[in-house]
């Protein structure tokens, strides 16, 4: 679906946060840095709220049956489906968001050159415009899959298969003497 299109980003994105705390600072000569430890003698340092992004809705699981009596889905399978695609749909716009900015303060820290933030922009951008409403409804099979995943807030680097391919990778790389 999105895999090669997210690979610029995946590289840009590597190194990811998820729980620990970070710190933010300005330093003498005005730069601002982010660690996830404190300068041991430096003023106004601050701790950085990390927004997790969406959390719910907290609507009730849809129950399913055991056997469908028809090969058509029932009504209740394309509500559920529609809430399911609203879902990946708002989670997916946090997640290019939460991207965005972690490119940006990869690219203002210097751990990304332009031309790579450019890319990183563009193929978010990209995805973005692929994952929509419609194509979530009327997806099967694997893209099925991918969507029901983001609706779980996994991320567009988790469901595209493309963090666990930067995993094996890095393993690799981490074996070889």
């Amino acid at each position: 679906m999105f895999c090669r299109k997210l690979l610029p980003l995946l590289l840009l994105c590597t190194a990811t946060t998820a729980q620990a705390q970070i710190y933010k600072w300005v330093d003498e000569s005005g730069q601002k840095h982010f660690s996830t430890q404190p300068p041991v003698a430096q003023p106004n340092v601050e701790p950085v709220k990390i927004n997790q992004g969406y959390v719910g809705d907290d609507l009730p699981i849809a129950e399913t049956e055991a056997e469908p009596s028809e090969s058509k889905p029932t009504a209740s399978a394309k509500v559920s489906k529609k809430e399911m695609c609203g879902s990946a749909m708002r989670w997916t716009a946090i997640d290019i968001d939460n991207l965005k900015d972690i490119a940006r303060e990869k690219k203002q820290s210097g751990k990304a050159s332009a031309a790579e933030y450019d890319k990183g922009i563009k193929s978010l951008d990209t995805v973005n415009k692929q994952i929509t409403m419609q194509d979530c409804i009327t997806s099967s099979g694997e893209d099925q899959k991918n969507y029901e995943c983001l609706s779980k807030g996994a991320g567009i680097l988790v469901c595209s298969g493309l963090m666990a391919e930067a995993f094996k990778e890095a393993s690799k790389r981490a074996q070889k003497p």
